[in-house]
């Protein structure tokens, strides 16, 4: 499983929504799950998965998935 399917799967399982639902567009707003605490959801499943601490001043720029995939990318390396 690649780095972008990883990151999806989390996002729909942290929000309960469908995986179809995920676009590298998707961000947070955009739909009534993704809210504070669904983000706070979706930064701790990621951080647990990827064994990783995403940098707290990093934690603002990350709007959409994309952003997170880019973000678990370059701190793992990838």
């Amino acid at each position: 499983m690649t780095t972008e399917d990883k990151i999806k799967s989390i996002i729909s399982k942290a929000l309960a929504i469908d995986i179809s639902e995920v676009t590298l567009e998707l961000s947070t707003g955009d739909i009534q799950q993704w809210d504070s605490v669904g983000n706070l959801n979706v930064i701790e499943m990621i951080q647990t998965e990827f064994n990783i601490e995403i940098p707290f001043d990093d934690l603002f720029e990350l709007t959409s998935v994309q952003d997170y995939i880019n973000e678990v990318k370059k701190l793992t390396h990838e």
